[in-house]
């Protein structure tokens, strides 16, 4: 028995050992432990960029060219994107208490709306759902494709306000919690940075004060400016926009230059164009433009694609290419060869086509210098109405922009000018309209 005993201790003796030497092992094991991160890196690895990244407010995007105040006999309105913004940002996150659709017939009249309230217009027919969940962030489910270019804001006739998403064919009514008091009294301090207002009547769409095209009265106070031209690196957007790297053929010839990947081929040309086709999508694939808004949006943005202040402009349903153009001072630019713009045409997954311009303001130094004065919003109603050559009826829209122009190649450093004229959206097409003519 003496001897089994010892044999018993002897074994538990090693088992102890065993497990001390193990719990060291461990120890160190567990203190000296490197994750392997090939994967995690992977998937966080981030492509040049042209720009800022993710800092872009989907909300500055699909921002509305103008901010009206229509009270009866006193309009104000404004481009300003700082007070657009800030009523833009008191609408949004409040809940919907119902919604429903009128019927527009070309006359939306809205008589139960009191004869104060404000209008933001936009250049372009917007879905209602897209812009109310993603802009406005509020809970809405609707799977209609009604679209509107001007929201009609009724803080007046109740505690609380209701939204008028006014469109070509309906009007979708929104009742919503967001207390009236407080949005009145945002106007009310804003109405004195706003300017004097005036309204247009050109057609049998635009006959109502909830419908007529609305401008300033004046604008001989709008200043031209002069920036330094910053290039875009095209190397940059072509790491951003190229997926395979490794095989990329250039090709120099005089009109420009091209380059070949296995995913995309890109041309630049000489007026400072930058054109990206992906091989993966197909021309006959297109998706509706309107239903990519937000989809254009994201992928312009993850690469910092929007140097400067650019705005959704235009949407062309026959080529489905969704257009963004720049903004300054809170007024459009317009750029015969496309430099003021970016573009985008989505595919059946992914985007098909990326137009851009190559220069950007971003770092300019901007000065002023003086420009012939502007005429009036009723002399350049006055001149359409009078002419043989035009059709008021056929005017739909009208606002002051700018005209960019670059300098000479030939200087040391490149510069933009932007000069101020009135444009004229006439059946369908932005025309500038310089002495009495549109062009």
């Amino acid at each position: 028995m003496t001897v089994i005993g010892m044999y018993k201790n002897i074994i538990k003796s090693i088992i102890l050992i065993i497990l001390v030497c193990s719990s060291v092992i461990l120890t160190y094991q567990i203190w000296n432990f490197k994750p392997q991160l090939t994967n995690v890196d992977n998937l966080v690895e981030e492509k040049t960029t042209i720009g800022p990244r993710f800092v872009d407010n989907i909300k500055n995007i699909y921002m509305p060219f103008q901010l009206v105040s229509y009270k009866e006999g006193d309009m104000k309105g404004t481009t300003d994107s700082n007070l657009i913004m800030e009523l833009t940002n008191d609408l949004s996150e409040n809940k919907i208490l119902s919604a429903y659709l009128l019927d527009n017939n070309g006359k939306f009249q809205a008589k139960d709306i009191g004869k104060d309230y404000i209008l933001f217009d936009f250049t372009e027919d917007i879905p209602q759902t897209m812009y109310i969940t993603n802009i406005l962030e509020m809970t809405y489910k609707s799977n209609d494709k009604y679209t509107f270019n001007r929201i009609l804001v009724d803080s007046e006739s109740f505690e609380t306000i209701t939204l008028y998403f006014v469109g070509k064919d309906k009007v979708l009514k929104i009742e919503t919690d967001a207390k009236s008091d407080h949005f009145n009294q945002l106007v009310k301090n804003q109405r004195e940075k706003m300017t004097d207002y005036s309204s247009l009547v050109t057609n049998v769409h635009t006959s109502s004060d909830k419908t007529q095209l609305y401008m300033p009265a004046q604008a001989d106070d709008v200043k031209a400016y002069r920036f330094i031209a910053d290039r875009i690196d095209v190397k940059d957007i072509n790491d951003a926009v190229l997926d395979d790297q490794d095989n990329i053929i250039q090709r120099d010839r005089e009109e420009g230059t091209t380059y070949f990947s296995n995913t995309g081929i890109v041309s630049v040309d000489a007026n400072d164009i930058y054109k990206y086709n992906n091989l993966s999508e197909t021309d006959l694939l297109k998706s509706a433009p309107r239903d990519t808004l937000v989809k254009s949006f994201k992928f312009i943005s993850s690469h910092g694609g929007f140097t400067d202040d650019y705005r959704l402009f235009d949407i062309d349903d026959d080529s489905r290419t969704i257009n963004y153009q720049m903004f300054l001072s809170g007024r459009p630019v317009f750029n015969s060869e496309g430099l003021s713009d970016i573009s985008v045409v989505w595919g059946k997954d992914e985007e098909y086509e990326y137009r851009r311009g190559l220069l950007s303001t971003s770092v300019a130094v901007p000065s002023t210098q003086e420009v012939e004065k502007l005429p009036s919003a009723e002399k350049v109603r006055f001149d359409i109405a009078s002419s043989r050559n035009y059709q008021l009826e056929k005017v739909n829209k009208m606002m002051i922009g700018y005209e960019m122009a670059k300098s000479p190649d030939s200087e040391i450093q490149a510069n933009l000018l932007f000069e101020p004229y009135w444009y004229v959206e006439y059946d369908g097409t932005w025309m500038k309209y310089d002495k009495g003519r549109l062009k």
